[in-house]
């Protein structure tokens, strides 16, 4: 099956161009842009349609002078649509249009044409035949690829190309002038213009295309290994690094072949591959496709809380705990479409310790943080002159996890005290469970989940974790303490582990931890009381305790990070916290 595969989830961040020139924060009435930095201005243009009463995917933009369909223009968003032109176009005037569905004479209904071809033909990239006919399955030529790429990208001609299989005459002349600057690949001084695009040719011209705008930057070094496809090492040389920009495992946008790799799974299933055959034709449809997922995933833009505000124009650095990334995450995705594609959206947090050193080190301009910085933290920030702001935007908790199959229940603090702090059990028989090893994990001292112990078993840094368990049982991540545990069940002679962690995240991975083991976990109750979202919340869980947006104390008045904060506690802030698994304020 052929296909151009995408995941939303998760989109291009690093590969996207770093630096925007974004203009001053408009006023409600006033035209909203952002330049570009390939030459090219985003505006956002006002859509006077109810999109109740209207297919807002048939919205589109035009120049309202020419009436000429603008190709890059965006999906509705917030009563607005998106149109990015050329700098030179930039003082046109611009209107939303309603287009209608093409009627394709070789299909027989419109939803069997490729995903993107209705859209694309509305904003004026692609055209059927004389007959009216799609021909998605069509091997697409080298003259039509050029025709559609200078559309796409509103295109003038610029001189003579400089190919002998060229002239003036040709009805894609002019294409092929407008892109002499963004090859179709190697040419040798011929155009060859009948010839079918290879899969590598499609692929670097849509990846120079999006380069050109600015929406996507090239990586330096070629790297086979970041493509997770079978027969990565077919591809040519120079086309790597466009296969790169364009295919991760992460984000998806190049055509490929789904198919039996030729091994079977446990089950005696056969395990499917991509292939990019990268040498084999590419058809129209192959193309419409592509382009379409790119003008999907690959561009963002700001929703009309981010413009008001002035996210548009700047966003703060966030960091923080592992933990704590999911409201990143959050964050983005609620302010923007497509918003880790966004320039400044972090791929990752740094571990709870680091992320605190950058924000004292002025790196950084907020972090959320599951714990309040550690006592060593404290004291380099007072070293420094920085005193730490904190504002709680979420519930939540430290908690502890044993093997199913444990009988035991619950602990008190004092045994849990005694286990990490005086190593002072070694079966769990001698807090009331079965004749069994106790098997005790810990968290790096540098995690977040560390400074919960701190915080609520080691006296604030006054006490440390046994060397015993720090020597032995250290569980490097917020994924390998549920993992560590749960893998160190033994039934024959019984063993069962106890680790510990933050709710929320033990209450998203523990249900993903089936595909990793299938040993499962239990959380244990604290003093008699089960961590669950209403006793955290009510306070009556012993470990109950809160997630906060921390800032420098100096940091300046209606700064990136304080808006930030004060978002986080608005009715919109604390949607984000739900949708990120948190328990927001209000419950």
């Amino acid at each position: 099956m052929k296909r151009v595969r995408i995941l939303a989830a998760v989109f291009l961040v690093s590969l996207l161009c770093q630096s925007f020139a974004l203009g001053a924060a408009p006023a409600a009435d006033e035209r909203w842009t952002r330049t570009e930095d390939g030459g090219y201005v985003t505006i956002r243009v006002p859509a006077a349609s109810d999109p109740q009463t209207v297919d807002v995917f048939q919205l589109a933009v035009r120049y309202a002078d020419t009436q000429e369909p603008v190709a890059l223009s965006s999906t509705y968003l917030d009563g607005y649509l998106f149109a990015t032109v050329p700098a030179s176009e930039a003082g046109r005037p611009l209107e939303v249009f309603q287009g209608t569905q093409p009627v394709w004479t070789d299909l027989e209904q419109p939803y069997l044409a490729v995903q993107g071809a209705s859209e694309l033909n509305i904003r004026g990239v692609i055209f059927g035949d004389k007959a009216g006919r799609l021909k998605q399955d069509a091997p697409l030529t080298r003259a039509e690829a050029a025709v559609i790429a200078a559309r796409l990208l509103d295109l003038r001609p610029s001189g003579d190309p400089g190919y002998r299989d060229v002239s003036p005459e040709d009805w894609f002349y002019e294409a092929v002038s407008a892109l002499s600057a963004i090859s179709l690949g190697p040419d040798g001084g011929l155009f060859e213009p009948d010839r079918p695009v290879t899969r590598a040719e499609a692929t670097v011209l849509m990846a120079r295309l999006l380069e050109a705008v600015g929406w996507l930057e090239l990586p330096q070094t070629a790297d086979l290994s970041a493509l997770d496809l079978a027969d990565a090492e077919t591809i040519p040389d120079w086309a790597v690094g466009a296969y790169q920009a364009l295919w991760s495992r992460n984000q998806i946008i190049a055509i490929s072949t789904e198919r039996p790799s030729g091994e079977t799974d446990p089950n005696g299933n056969p395990v499917l591959a991509d292939y990019a055959e990268p040498e084999q034709a590419a058809t129209r449809g192959d193309m419409i496709e592509m382009i379409n997922q790119a003008l999907r995933w690959v561009p963002w833009y700001p929703t009309e809380t981010a413009i008001q505000l002035g996210f548009d124009r700047e966003m703060p650095v966030i960091d923080g705990s592992t933990s704590t990334y999911p409201y990143t995450e959050g964050v983005y995705n609620a302010l923007f479409t497509n918003g880790t594609a966004h320039p400044q959206f972090p791929q990752s947090h740094s571990k709870s310790y680091e992320s605190y050193e950058r924000l004292i080190d002025g790196d950084v301009d907020v972090l959320f943080a599951a714990t309040k910085a550690s006592a060593d933290l404290e004291a380099l920030a007072a070293e420094r002159g920085v005193e730490l702001e904190y504002m709680p935007i979420a519930y939540d908790a430290m908690v502890f996890f044993t093997n199913a199959e444990n009988s035991v229940t619950g602990l008190t603090r004092q045994q849990i005290q005694d286990i990490y702090v005086r190593n002072a059990y070694d079966n769990w028989s001698q807090v009331g469970g079965p004749d069994a090893a106790l098997l005790p994990y810990c968290r790096n001292t540098d995690s977040g989940s560390h400074a919960l112990m701190e915080r609520y078993f080691l006296e604030d840094g006054a006490l440390s974790l046994s060397p015993d368990i720090l020597q032995g049982n250290v569980s490097i991540s917020m994924s390998s303490a549920l993992t560590d545990v749960a893998a160190a069940l033994s039934l024959d002679p019984p063993a069962y582990a106890i680790g510990y962690s933050v709710y929320a995240y033990y209450d998203v991975y523990e249900e993903l931890m089936a595909d990793v083991t299938p040993n499962k976990l239990k959380l244990l109750a604290i003093d008699g009381v089960q961590p669950t979202d209403e006793t955290i919340a009510d306070g009556t869980y012993p470990l109950a305790g809160y997630n906060y947006v921390v800032l420098r104390a100096d940091e300046p008045e209606n700064s990136p990070a304080r808006r930030l904060a004060e978002y986080m506690v608005s009715d919109a802030g604390q949607q984000v916290v739900s949708n990120a698994g948190f328990l927001p304020l209000a419950d």
